[in-house]
């Protein structure tokens, strides 16, 4: 009966430890997506200042090669403005898991909202929105490094106690 417990406990432990590491991974996850975000506001600020290419071949230009969050939701956004526009419900029918509801807002606005204006205030646009990720980024980085790790070890350490409970 003693080895059912302590087997128990070691699968116990290892939930409890994967759970820590989806918790610290969703925290990455939320850091990748806003750089990336920043990233892809360098390069629309930089190509609609000099070369003033088209917002959405700036889009297939940036997604090319790459994988992740922000450039589903960019593709996504994309597809929706070659669809007819975007409108409130535009931004429900998009899933990005790792995003709250303000900032999915916020970031489909950005995406879906550019191109309808004169350059100099597509321009000011971006600029403010790259400062408005760049803010966050900062902040779930930091989030990532101080509570991802955290919660990591505190599963880790429940996951010893309930070992430690059931031997």
């Amino acid at each position: 009966m003693s080895v059912l417990k302590i087997i128990a406990g070691g699968l116990l432990a290892l939930i409890a430890c994967y759970v820590g590491l989806l918790i610290k991974r969703r925290y990455r996850d939320r850091a990748d997506f806003f750089k990336s975000a920043c990233e892809y506001a360098n390069s629309m600020s930089s190509e609609l200042a000099l070369n003033k290419t088209p917002i959405p071949e700036i889009a297939e230009k940036f997604v090319q090669g790459r994988k992740g969050d922000f450039e589903k939701l960019l593709s996504e956004s994309i597809s929706i403005m070659k669809e007819g526009g975007y409108n409130a419900s535009s931004s429900e029918k998009v899933n990005v898991p790792i995003l709250k509801k303000e900032e999915k807002k916020e970031v489909m606005g950005f995406l879906c909202g550019s191109g309808k204006s004169a350059l100099t205030d597509q321009l000011a646009q971006v600029t403010h929105y790259k400062n408005l990720f760049e803010q966050k980024f900062k902040k779930c980085e930091e989030d990532s490094k101080r509570l991802g790790g955290m919660y990591f070890k505190l599963c880790v350490l429940l996951g010893l106690a309930i070992l430690l409970i059931l031997a």
